[in-house]
């Protein structure tokens, strides 16, 4: 199971993920029940596949499903003995809020290709410090319940950072946590908002400022 928010390269995780022979990894299959109940859905994830599958999961954010309110999912997750768990996280959790508002605003959610991107696109948006400031806690907030919840499991934290720039050493290690023979990850996924911050938030000396000597003063390094 792939344990993230939304925003944290998980596109691109389950993309290299995927180009593994011995791998099969779907996507936000419990985002909105939609009536559905989740125990069916949970159930044929894991139904009998090929003998060349090793290892198959699914990605699933904090805050998953959207459209129930009772938990329950979570808590059969976490009685799952045998769930190994990608914590992913990204470092910089203002670049995750940014890349969150951007693709909002731009209704652009990834990118497959150079014809996709389109630097001369005006991306820029604006936050209030109170608005940062909560996204921020909610984050760590999350980051910190999920490895308590599931602090019993095999459990892996990779960091988007590191996979963006040490890809074949850190998808060594996932491919070992995952029993399976180490091949070289490919994927088409694009990098978005690669921009620097002060490019892509039109008050960012007023929110710099805002947060300096706080303990998310340095997410605004530039």
């Amino acid at each position: 199971m792939i344990l993230s928010r939304t925003r944290t390269g998980s596109t691109m995780l389950l993309s290299l993920l995927n180009s593994h022979p011995n791998v099969y990894a779907e996507g936000e299959i419990f985002r909105a029940l939609n009536g559905r109940n989740y125990k069916d859905i949970l159930t044929k994830v894991y139904t009998k596949l090929p003998s060349y599958i090793k290892a198959k999961g699914f990605k699933i954010f904090y805050f998953d499903p959207i459209d129930d309110d009772s938990n329950n999912i979570w808590g059969d997750l976490i009685s799952m003995e045998d769930l190994w768990v990608i914590h992913l996280k990204r470092r910089n959790i203002l670049r995750t809020i940014l890349s969150r508002k951007i693709a909002g605003t731009q209704g652009v959610w990834a990118v497959w290709s150079a014809k996709e991107q389109n630097s001369d696109k005006d991306k820029a948006v604006s936050f209030t410090k109170e608005e940062l400031e909560q996204s921020f806690i909610n984050t760590r907030d999350a980051e910190e319940k999920g490895n308590k919840d599931f602090n019993k499991h095999t459990l892996l934290t990779v960091y988007y950072e590191d996979l963006v720039t040490n890809t074949e050493d850190e998808f060594r290690k996932i491919f070992d946590f995952l029993g399976v023979e180490c091949v070289l990850p490919k994927t088409n996924s694009r990098k978005q908002n690669s921009e620097s911050l002060t490019y892509l938030i039109k008050n960012y000396d007023e929110l710099k400022l805002a947060f300096t000597g706080t303990k998310w003063q340095d997410f605004f390094d530039v």
